[in-house]
């Protein structure tokens, strides 16, 4: 068994490393979020009537911003993984020094964090911008009926809300 003051110590590098682990996914995050906002404005030129009229260009630039998006939302799933491990240790750590704050704190939250888990920001953005660049692909190719759509999904989330009893 490790004395108190060095557990302090490892128990302070485990935190500052899920800090910079922390970091590491707002950084990468920002990074995916700034080359998806460069490539809404590429596929705006080239579907405007300055762009060039390649509908090939196009069509693989509006899939390769998609890909970028899957990988992004990959990445992210990773960070998860990576910070619960590391959570893991932190607690293990707490468990020898008899405190367990960032524990304590994580419990506090429990409820409300399973509610916010799968609506967060950070979740839906990569999903956000694929959707995004679906819908401006079918507008671009001119084969997509919106009111139908609108409509059908209309129908969908009112036959939801009956099957709930809601409506």
């Amino acid at each position: 068994m490790v004395d108190n003051a060095t557990n302090l110590e490892i128990y302070k590098l485990l935190v500052e490393d899920v800090r910079d682990a922390r970091r590491a996914r707002r950084e990468l995050s920002n990074v995916f979020t700034t080359l998806n906002l460069a490539g809404i404005g590429a596929l705006g030129f080239l579907s405007s009537a300055d762009g060039l009229p390649n509908p090939v260009l196009f069509t693989l630039c509006a899939l390769a911003l998609a890909f970028t998006c899957i990988i992004w939302r990959t990445s992210n799933s990773y960070y998860t993984v990576l910070l619960a491990a590391k959570y893991k240790n932190i607690y293990a750590v707490e468990e020898d020094l008899g405190v367990h704050p960032i524990r304590s704190e994580w419990e506090m939250i429990t409820g409300k964090r399973r509610a916010v888990k799968w609506w967060s920001l950070e979740r839906a953005m990569p999903l956000l911008f694929i959707i995004g660049y679906a819908v401006f692909f079918a507008v671009q190719v001119g084969g997509a009926d919106f009111g139908a759509l609108f409509d059908g999904l209309q129908d969908a989330i009112a036959g939801a809300l009956r099957s709930v009893g809601l409506r």
